[in-house]
């Protein structure tokens, strides 16, 4: 090749389509700024109403919570780079944001969603929005390759220096799930490596399909470890605590 490596070529597409699918985004995001306003003052309004059964209350809350984090990714995408990330990084409890992630997930998948690793005193430095978009999109990728009645498993680490998220699914793994499972898996590497991160794909599962690993920049001290925790739909489900 004239002038140029393969890799480097592969280096140069790759920067290209991340700014391109970024430049779509915003225009969706845009577009639906709107409408998620509208949800969240009609959820509000029907809330408030009297005489709303407590059971219904809940599940307008939890509309509520469902629509702010959408809208929150939604100005995020709008109002920065993901090279100004690591300017505006603060301490994020990634303990909470998995919480919000299985949250949403235990809504919308049939599949077995669980996790294991350690637990509490887990901070990165980080934009919590952004952070919440990264863990959506490969916990997305792996639902969907693994299927309405699959498993994905969803281990943390914790090292001095890193917090490591490995999510593993039952197959048959990325690479043969839907079109456009890559758009998303672009943007959260690039949003990782900006804050000193890492996003590693093309990893074996021991359930079948495959493995991807986040990498953090760790900061504050480690908890526990989980032996057991979140399930599908209050679900306890007991884990092994060695390393994978």
């Amino acid at each position: 090749m004239v002038g140029g490596s393969a890799e480097g070529d592969v280096l140069v597409v790759d920067e290209v389509v991340a700014v391109l699918v970024e430049s779509r985004l915003k225009e969706a995001m845009h577009e639906i700024r709107q409408p998620l306003a509208a949800v969240l003052a009609l959820s509000e309004v029907a809330r408030t109403s009297p005489g709303v059964p407590a059971d219904v209350r809940r599940c307008l809350d939890r509309i509520a919570e469902q629509v702010k984090e959408v809208s929150d990714a939604a100005w995020s995408v709008l109002g920065a780079r993901v090279d100004d990330a690591a300017e505006k990084s603060t301490p994020v409890d990634v303990d909470e944001v998995l919480e919000s992630v299985f949250t949403a997930f235990d809504l919308t998948w049939s599949g077995t969603l669980t996790r294991q690793g350690v637990g509490g005193g887990l901070v990165c430095a980080h934009d919590r929005v952004m952070l919440r978009r990264c863990l959506v999109n490969v916990i997305d990728n792996a639902t969907r390759a693994a299927g309405p009645q699959g498993r994905v498993l969803v281990t943390v680490r914790r090292s001095p220096t890193q917090i490591r998220v490995f999510v593993d699914d039952s197959g048959p793994g990325f690479g043969r799930v839907p079109s456009g499972s890559g758009t998303g898996l672009l943007l959260t590497r690039a949003a990782l490596q900006s804050i000193g991160g890492n996003l590693t794909v093309g990893l074996a599962s021991r359930f079948g399909g495959a493995r991807v690993v986040l990498s953090l920049p760790a900061a504050g001290q480690g908890g526990p470890e989980f032996r057991a925790g979140h399930g599908r739909r209050g679900e306890v489900v007991s884990r092994a605590t060695g390393a994978l």
